[in-house]
């Protein structure tokens, strides 16, 4: 079964400023360039591959800038910086660059993240920080610090990339389990909090998606951790356990939640999963 198109929908985020964070590749990469394709102007940002704690090769400079190069080829403009969502001063940085080539931030894409396979019995405490750091330390650093500029634009929409392992658990996955989980408490505490100032804060959950995590574990010889999550909780996709979903799945959603037809939609746990967590 091949992926099934979506027919008929259209969003216009011209003139708006839209930063994505962890835009190098995968899912940061596609909500770069469909929000480009929808008009916005782009900020985008990742961190190169030097986390020891992380097993496979995150996404580099290059990976990075060519994100840009596809985002400009759209004739939209782009502000391509180096970050690590995980270090408040680069968070900083980060913002005030976006908001002095741009002057506003409009949208707020939370993506960042980091995964690692570990027994809880031999993880150490720096692959347990390493994922809590960037996943959810990352977003709620990004938030905090893009809030005031949005609140002082009359408002905006922040977004964050969740996990079906932030509403279930998976084995030899602690640490991601709790960030993931510990983003939706983030996005509902932000969600009732920023309301006055016209912010309104949702989370994206998806499933199994064909991204450069999946990979990156295989590489690392790690890739039995998706076997044995099939065999504990079933396929990954009902529609077709054959393959993942691509990165646009998530984009098209992404895309909903940061426009007006969601004005009144905030605090949300949105899962886009094909049926992962309902079995």
């Amino acid at each position: 079964m091949a992926a099934r198109p979506v027919r008929n929908v259209r969003y216009d985020f011209t003139h708006q400023v839209v930063l994505v964070t962890g835009a190098g590749r995968g899912q940061g990469r596609a909500h770069a360039l469909g929000f480009a394709a929808a008009g916005a102007d782009v900020v985008v940002s990742d961190r190169g591959s030097d986390n020891p704690d992380v097993p496979y090769a995150l996404a580099s400079a290059a990976d990075l800038e060519e994100t840009a190069r596809l985002v400009r080829k759209m004739g939209r403009r782009c502000l391509a910086v180096d970050c690590d969502v995980a270090a408040e001063d680069q968070v900083e940085a980060l913002v005030a660059k976006a908001v002095e080539e741009f002057s506003r931030i409009d949208v707020l894409i939370n993506n960042a993240g980091v995964i690692s396979v570990h027994e809880v019995g031999e993880m150490s405490h720096a692959a347990w920080s390493a994922v809590l750091d960037t996943n959810l330390g990352g977003a709620f650093l990004c938030s905090k610090h893009v809030a005031p500029a949005m609140a002082a634009a009359g408002g905006g929409k922040i977004l964050l990339t969740g996990s079906v392992e932030s509403l279930v658990g998976l084995p030899r996955n602690t640490h991601y389990v709790a960030a993931k989980h510990g983003m939706v408490g983030l996005i509902r505490a932000l969600a009732l909090e920023l309301a006055p100032q016209n912010i309104n804060v949702n989370i994206v959950c998806p499933g199994g998606v064909d991204t450069g995590m999946p990979a990156g574990l295989a590489a690392s010889g790690q890739e039995d951790w998706f076997e044995e999550c099939t065999n504990l909780t079933g396929p990954w996709n009902l529609f077709d356990p054959t393959i993942m979903m691509g990165s646009e799945e998530i984009t098209h959603a992404m895309l909903w939640l940061a426009s007006d037809a969601a004005a009144y939609v905030t605090g949300v746990v949105l899962p886009v999963d094909a049926g992962f967590t309902i079995k």
